[in-house]
């Protein structure tokens, strides 16, 4: 059976009854400005407590210091929660002293912990808040790589099919080729959803929509209403997983998976 992985916030988690069983394992847990460290780890627990192996986000600018990063590791720790995405997080809301996600790796705090995996996010259409982000990108594959963690790059969500698989066959030159088995690529889709909620989303996540808008005038107008990820998946080569963003609804999500069986 495909098994996919999944975004959401924390207060989506009552709606997770209706996926499909078994359909999603990992379950990553958005920390969005203005949120607390108290409420994801909350919630982390309870998605444990159902079955779901939550990946809690920990955002760098969101995290005042290194005796907040240490709370929060070590309460997700106490859980057993073994994976973790480290990001930079939103520069318009930072907190503390944490510029990027190399920061937070450098306290040396990650490594009093026993978690299975650091994943780190990707940008195969670019990320507006980081000018380097290739190069970074490689620099915190090689750290994780020198500290024994492996590592999944789970990327924005992507509409540029041809971008996208350039990208991917540029990181699996340059970072896979060197850690075969400790890094993998899972790639991040927009689940169903109306274009104009798409366009809504792209804006805050530094996502292109025009490529989708421009493929999908080639089969009428109507095909604009709303997105279907399998137009996406289906060009989509050499990745390991993928990586949904339910912007339409978990419901619409559930649905579409039902459906394309």
């Amino acid at each position: 059976m495909t098994r996919y992985s999944l975004e959401i916030v924390p207060k989506q988690i009552e709606r997770l009854k209706i996926l499909p069983p078994k359909m999603f394992k990992d379950i990553y847990v958005a920390f969005i400005p203005g949120d607390n460290i108290s409420n994801i780890i909350e919630a982390s627990k309870l998605l444990k407590s159902q079955g779901f192996n939550p990946v809690p986000h920990c955002p760098a600018r969101s995290i005042l210091d290194e005796n907040e990063l240490d709370f929060f590791l070590s309460g997700l720790a106490k859980e057993k929660i073994n994976k973790i995405l480290a990001i930079g997080g939103s520069p318009k809301n930072k907190v503390g002293i944490f510029d990027k996600t190399l920061d937070i790796f450098s306290t040396g705090l990650f490594e009093k912990y026993n978690f299975e995996s650091i994943n780190i996010a990707g940008h195969p259409e670019g990320n507006p808040d980081d000018k380097d982000s290739e190069k970074n990108l490689i620099l915190k594959c090689d750290w994780l790589m020198s500290k024994g963690f492996n590592s999944s790059i789970v990327t924005q969500w992507t509409l540029n099919i041809d971008q996208t698989n350039s990208w991917v066959k540029e990181i699996k030159k340059n970072i896979i080729s060197k850690n075969q088995g400790k890094i993998n690529i899972n790639l991040g889709i927009a689940g169903p959803a109306k274009l104009t909620t798409l366009i809504n989303y792209a804006k805050i996540c530094g996502v292109s929509a025009t490529s989708l808008i421009i493929r999908n005038k080639k089969f009428g107008l109507t095909k604009l209403v709303k997105h279907n990820p399998s137009e996406i998946i289906s060009g989509l080569e050499e990745y390991d997983n993928l990586h949904f963003f339910p912007f339409g609804g978990i419901k619409e999500l559930s649905e579409w998976i039902n459906n394309s069986k």
